[in-house]
């Protein structure tokens, strides 16, 4: 029988029983990233919510701190989320080389919505690959962009995605 765990809004939830299914709801313009090891069967996945914590570097009076506040929730960013990820996975003996990268997400849901520099879900899918880049991890399997939210699901003693959407149903990625 099958296990789910949701990863809620900014979180990371790992695993490394087979039975679990990590699973992050409501992707809008957020980004859900998962890592898996074939060897470990071991998977993580983020839920994450915005491309940067760099942009944060705020005090409480608005004024610029010169320096970003400590990370509440790791998953919250896109380079906080992937970073924190690798952790949880390389902490259990996983190596990044044979690590497989899935991501979806990334949509544009709020027409007319747009930041400096594109929409946010464009903005989170950048990022997230971005991040992933930077600690050496493979290119993403991904389902990602459009206007529609996402479901995804790790299984984690598969080691597959499968990601789903009210107007086109469930596929596996």
């Amino acid at each position: 029988m099958r296990n789910p765990l949701v990863v809620g809004l900014a979180e990371v939830k790992w695993s490394v029983l087979p039975e679990d299914v990590l699973v992050a709801f409501s992707l809008g313009s957020c980004v859900g990233v998962a890592l898996w090891d074939p060897v470990l069967r071991a998977g993580v996945l983020a839920h994450v919510m915005l491309p940067s914590s760099s942009r944060r570097a705020v005090n409480g009076n608005g004024k610029g701190s010169g320096q970003a506040p400590p990370v509440e929730k790791p998953g919250k960013y896109a380079d906080t989320a992937v970073e924190y990820a690798v952790r949880c996975l390389t902490a259990i003996g996983a190596e990044p080389s044979r690590v497989t990268v899935w991501m979806a997400g990334g949509a544009h849901v709020i027409p007319g919505f747009k930041l400096r520099g594109g929409d946010i879900g464009s903005l989170n899918i950048q990022a997230v690959k971005d991040a992933l880049e930077r600690h050496g991890l493979p290119r993403p399997r991904e389902d990602t962009g459009g206007d529609y939210g996402r479901t995804m699901k790790l299984y984690v003693g598969e080691g597959r995605v499968t990601v789903y959407s009210v107007s086109r149903g469930e596929k596996e990625i």
